[in-house]
């Protein structure tokens, strides 16, 4: 075996490796966050949001994650396990 092939033959190898380790991503689980929020205030703001005409322009999810934003809460990622 040529020197040339086994250069070709280990690129095409680091590249599947590489392919197959994309696909076992860890998966995130995204969740509403703010800190020192008294309990209940989630239940509160959110069902205020869905509930809100919205802004101009936006429409469902984005409405609501701009109503959430303004009322100081973030969404966070956690991994799951």
């Amino acid at each position: 075996m040529s020197i040339e092939k086994l250069i070709r033959l280990s690129a095409c190898a680091l590249a599947a490796l590489a392919i197959m380790s994309g696909c076992a991503t860890t998966q995130v689980r995204t969740s509403w966050s703010k800190p020192g929020a008294p309990p209940g205030e989630f239940e509160r703001v959110s069902a205020e949001c869905e509930n809100d005409p919205g802004i101009t322009g936006l429409k469902g999810y984005a409405s609501y994650q701009v109503c959430m934003k303004k009322h100081g809460w973030f969404l966070i990622e956690e991994p799951v396990q």
